[in-house]
């Protein structure tokens, strides 16, 4: 015979559940609204997915990128290759440009848009060692 209180049923922890957040409860129509989903068996300590829709009429900012030059010596070294076919001439372009904006420009002047970028490096020597290693003049 056990003394005491009788023993509970333990509570059995969800394994897949949403939870759903408004930026403004009483009138969702106006506020941003997020959905997190949780699932126990894709990742156990937190949402591995979530969801966000911005209330009507906001915009973001975009980002502003970094146009600097850098100091003497530093360019942006971008070996690639013409096309994605296999004889393709593999070219080499040097640009006076910061790397955040070589990376994210939508188009490089002298790099056609179908170019396969192979590799891209800051300084000086990554010219004589690009050269070196693609057999360029």
């Amino acid at each position: 015979m056990s003394r005491g209180r009788p023993k509970e049923q333990e509570a059995i922890p969800w394994q897949k559940y949403t939870q759903e957040f408004l930026e403004v409860p009483t009138k969702p129509e106006l506020g941003s609204r997020s959905v997190w989903h949780y699932d126990r068996s894709k990742f156990a300590n937190g949402p591995w997915k979530v969801e966000h829709w911005e209330a009507k009429g906001s915009k973001q900012a975009k980002p502003q990128i970094d146009q600097r030059l850098y100091s003497k010596g530093m360019c942006t070294v971008v070996v690639f290759k013409t096309s994605n076919r296999s004889n393709a001439k593999t070219k080499m372009k040097v640009i006076n440009k910061n790397i955040d904006y070589v990376l994210s420009a939508k188009k490089i002047p002298g790099i056609p848009a179908i170019a396969e970028w192979l590799e891209v490096g800051v300084g000086n020597s990554f010219i004589k060692k690009y050269k070196q290693k693609y057999n360029l003049a």
